[in-house]
């Protein structure tokens, strides 16, 4: 009997081992939370910040259409690791997508970005019938 549970025991220590292993491996959790972002508001502009280290600007591509902001990539595992199994995997590996809605009208045309350090920044400036008006009260 207790041959029988002991069976049993090295059995689920075996799944759990084996759920460990795939732990934080799932691209599509992944590429749904990579690149990390932040959005920031003020009068005249949104700016959005997104984290790609370790990427170059020829490595991603930016759109916006219908109030979308997308982000896509390939994040390339490194050549010198291209060999090894993996002991613990938290950084995306491989194809992203992150699309982001935009609350407020854009002025597409002057639209701008920029990559430095591992930061990429997008600066999307609101149309002028987005921007909030200051309204003068005439005395009579």
């Amino acid at each position: 009997m207790l041959w029988n549970l002991d069976v049993w025991r090295e059995m689920e220590r075996l799944r759990r081992d084996m759920e460990g292993l795939f732990t934080g491996y799932d691209r599509t959790a992944a590429s749904a939370t990579y690149p990390l972002v932040n959005v920031y508001e003020d009068k005249d502009k949104l700016t959005v910040t997104a984290e790609l280290p370790g990427m170059t600007k020829e490595k991603v591509s930016i759109t916006f259409s219908d109030s979308v902001l997308t982000i896509a990539g390939a994040q390339e595992t490194p050549a010198s690791v291209k060999n090894m199994s993996a002991v613990r995997r938290e950084r995306t590996e491989g194809d992203f997508e992150k699309t982001i809605n935009i609350p407020t009208k854009i002025d597409q045309d002057k639209i701008n970005a920029s990559f430095s350090n591992g930061i990429l920044t997008i600066t999307l400036p609101k149309a002028e019938e987005a921007k909030p008006k200051t309204i003068t009260i005439e005395a009579k």
